[in-house]
């Protein structure tokens, strides 16, 4: 092959690698995405001293250099097989890693992708004119400035070393908060049947550093946690379809609520809920049915509950009437021994959660003397109770939580046979 064809071809990566055994193996640093941490090489620093660069093809006809350091560029120009490899089988690593989300995460990641995308573009250098090359320029040493401030006035910290060994996060550019909140650790913990408490744990730090550069940082940590979630709402929901048959059989991710707030209408600009959890029906997480809810928070602000919250207006309506037709029979659902054990003695409307809002007359179209008249000016018919954080992560808390999901099937099923 006339020397030449070596100008035109960029050298591959194995025949990078080849071109480069005897120089020093290239620190590692990270590029953090929303799916996994991977290592990639760092800038090729300069060649150490008598190393040979590569010579246009033109500079060898005039020198007069001899063929054989063309001939060996040509045979370091060749595709290396186990370089196409290393290129299948990483495309492959990123297609596994893709699991399949619901919509609204899929939302999420788009926001988030273009998030990215902004803040690449806002980084990388314009292209100018001639005529505005010196504004170009001055631009450039601003931006410079700017960012050297930054680091400098930025987090003192230690670079985090992830599980895998060698990879190396970079250093924040922000000082995050360390929550005082000690997490409960029982003995022979974790337990199968209950919450580990490392994901109470990343529940408190996510609270107080509720902060996309935080998550990016700690993408292991909530990775592992919502696999923990995950993992115990699957036992769950099959411990409570014995009891309630008619709630939908799903997997585990299509029960859980997303962890991604809507922030668009919202004056409070954090990204991230500061719970996990899941709902259970005969529709699903979106459907207007009644069923089962449970979240996990730090500081004993874990929350399970039953019924339905605020329903939309017609399926209100349907409720509403429910209550006149049925008055007896729902007072007495009320009243049972194992909805006074989850409402501390509480009966009758007195159990039931308040919810957003109530009327403070009766609806129109019922008498505003009817007996169940303070049944009627709600608009949230569920109750529920919290558990602390010893409750959470010690053995047996899932017996518990069945216990009480199994209190609640005739109040869920009353309401769905009137929401229809």
């Amino acid at each position: 092959m006339p020397a030449t064809s070596t100008t035109k071809q960029r050298p591959t990566r194995a025949a990078a690698t080849k071109a480069s055994v005897k120089k020093e193996p290239a620190p590692l640093v990270t590029t953090t995405n929303k799916r996994k941490v991977s290592a990639v090489a760092a800038p090729k620093a300069a060649p150490p001293k008598g190393t040979q660069k590569a010579t246009p093809a033109r500079s060898v006809k005039k020198n007069g250099k001899n063929k054989e350091d063309s001939a060996e560029s040509e045979d370091e120009d060749e595709d290396d097989p186990e370089d196409t490899d290393f290129k299948e089988d990483e495309d492959e690593d990123d297609d596994d890693d893709e699991e399949p989300e619901d919509s609204e995460d899929d939302a999420f990641q788009d926001s988030s992708y273009s998030q990215s995308r902004k803040r690449t573009a806002a980084s990388a250098p314009s292209r100018s004119t001639p005529a505005s090359k010196k504004q170009a320029v001055s631009n450039t040493r601003l931006s410079k400035a700017a960012t050297s401030k930054s680091a400098t006035s930025s987090s003192t910290a230690k670079p985090q070393k992830t599980a895998k060994a060698g990879t190396i996060l970079p250093e924040p550019t922000k000082t995050f908060l360390v929550s005082p909140l000690k997490i409960p650790h029982p003995k022979g913990a974790p337990f199968p049947d209950a919450i580990q408490p490392e994901t109470l744990e990343f529940i408190r730090d996510l609270k107080l550093n509720n902060d996309r550069e935080y998550m990016m940082l700690n993408q292991e940590r909530c990775n592992a946690a919502k696999s923990d979630f995950m993992d115990f709402i699957r036992m769950l929901k099959e411990g409570l379809m014995e009891a309630d048959g008619n709630i939908m059989d799903q997997e585990p991710k299509d029960s859980m609520m997303r962890i991604y707030r809507d922030i668009r209408f919202s004056n409070d600009k954090s990204p991230y809920k500061k719970q996990f959890a899941c709902f259970f029906s005969r529709g699903g997480k979106k459907s207007i049915a009644a069923g089962y809810y449970f979240a996990i928070s730090s500081g004993g602000e874990s929350f399970a509950g039953c019924g339905v919250w605020d329903p939309s207006g017609p399926a209100l309506q349907r409720i509403r009437q429910g209550l006149v037709d049925h008055s007896e029979r729902f007072e007495e659902i009320l009243s049972t021994d194992a909805i006074k054990k989850i409402t501390n003695g509480k009966t009758g409307v007195d159990a039931l959660r308040p919810g957003s809002s109530q009327l403070k007359t009766g609806p129109a179209g019922f008498p505003k003397d009817h007996p169940m008249i303070e049944y009627l000016k709600r608009k949230c018919f569920a109750l529920g109770r919290s558990f602390t954080d010893e409750q959470v992560v010690s053995e047996g808390f899932l017996e518990e939580l069945l216990q009480m999901f199994d209190g609640c099937v005739d109040l869920v099923q009353i309401l769905n046979s009137w929401i229809g």
